[in-house]
């Protein structure tokens, strides 16, 4: 078992869970502008943000949950997964490489695991998600959304391990991340993936110079833009402000 049942919850979260069914959105937008001016960045705005996250969620563990037949489990390792463009004879495609227990990575390790795995992913050598990924290439589209409800049920419903059929477990782990800086966009908000069971999402804009008041004056600063989508049956406004507040003293300092 990789997830813990849990049953102590407020009734808020009883009556979320009751209410957001499948046919739901229970998906709550924001965005955060984070002064980066003073950080001295040695290493990529993903990695550091990766960290942070991994922080935020060892310190806030009840934000760590899936939810599976209508109860909340707490996931027992924190894992972050980050969406891959693939750019390939003129087309684009997109992949996650999946971070393990990022919270006892250092953020040079991040960094190194990231750009490997980010590296064989567009070689189509992803050793994760790689088989899965030519399956469902081969797969006609009628039967696609038939494969992802059955691994759906399999693999986080019931919670089995498919590795024997070369499918990986809990293969998004918490948190999705994606770097939409890259593509020139400023600020973006993404939607939450049923499949993927991760109930928060952030997406890395464009680090951009802003007009900003500081002790009363106007001042040039560098503002990091991040979309935050997070699933309000797992979690609620309280608990998102006071992982907002951590998440902002990370990366303005790089450590609590």
């Amino acid at each position: 078992m990789s997830f813990t049942k849990v049953s102590d919850i407020s009734i808020f979260r009883k009556v979320a869970l009751s209410l957001w069914g499948p046919g739901g959105d229970p998906s709550v937008y924001g965005f955060l502008e984070v002064d980066v001016t003073d950080l001295r960045l040695t290493s990529s705005p993903m990695s550091l943000v990766i960290k942070g996250l991994g922080e935020v969620m060892k310190k806030h563990q009840e934000l760590n949950y899936i939810m599976r037949f209508g109860r909340l489990y707490r996931r027992r390792d924190i894992n972050i997964s980050v969406m891959v463009n693939i750019f390939e004879h003129g087309k684009h495609d997109l992949s996650f490489a999946t971070l393990r227990k990022v919270d006892e990575l250092s953020l040079a390790s991040i960094e190194e695991q990231l750009s490997k795995d980010a590296a064989q992913i567009r070689r189509r050598e992803d050793p994760h998600l790689g088989f899965a990924l030519k399956l469902i290439h081969r797969l006609p589209h009628s039967w696609t959304r038939v494969f992802f409800r059955a691994f759906a049920f399999l693999s986080h419903d019931l919670n089995l391990n498919l590795s024997f059929l070369r499918l990986p477990k809990d293969p998004f782990g918490s948190v999705i991340v994606t770097n939409v800086g890259s593509l020139g966009i400023k600020k973006a908000l993404v939607p939450l993936v049923p499949l993927t069971r991760a109930g928060l999402l952030v997406s890395i804009g464009q680090v951009s110079k802003e007009a900003v008041v500081v002790d009363d004056r106007i001042e040039i600063r560098e503002i990091m833009h991040l979309g935050v989508t997070f699933d309000h049956r797992l979690f609620d406004g309280a608990q998102a402000a006071r992982m907002i507040r951590d998440f902002e003293l990370f990366l303005k300092h790089g450590e609590w």
